[in-house]
């Protein structure tokens, strides 16, 4: 499935009249817990959920991209990640000669869903990768 096919929201409690009424929008068909409460975030108390805890993600094609649509795709920058971790020797070391969060850094190197990284990231760490490669700039390193 890859498009809302309902007239009620994805996130919140399912509309009477609605064919999967009670049960779990994935497909999974299993049935739902009712909200015991109304808040602003579209849940009625007494309604069933739409999703059983966790099938929201469901949803979504599992090689489907995460975070962005546009930047440099991740398959480009990886090899450079890689790279710099064995010259430094850890991702940690990584992250901080480029002044990034180790936490991003592992995140544009580990995660497989992860389709596109920014193209300021993205740079920042193909500059330190040919500046390592310009023997130029050889003894500034050493």
């Amino acid at each position: 499935m890859t498009a809302w096919d309902f007239d009620h929201p994805p996130r919140g409690t399912c509309r009477n009249g609605c064919p999967l009424h009670g049960r779990c929008h994935c497909g999974c068909g299993r049935s739902t817990k009712f909200s015991v409460q109304t808040d602003e975030q579209g849940r009625h108390k007494g309604m069933p959920h739409v999703f059983s805890a966790g099938h929201h993600m469901r949803l979504f094609h599992p090689r489907a991209g995460a975070y962005r649509r546009s930047g440099v795709d991740v398959e480009r920058v990886r090899p450079l990640i890689y790279w710099l971790r064995d010259r430094h020797g850890s991702m940690r070391a990584v992250a901080e000669s480029l002044g990034m969060r180790e936490s991003t850094l592992r995140g544009y190197a580990y995660k497989q869903r992860l389709k596109r990284v920014p193209p300021e990231a993205a740079l920042r760490i193909s500059r330190a990768v040919t500046s390592r490669l310009n023997p130029q700039t050889w003894n500034d390193w050493e």
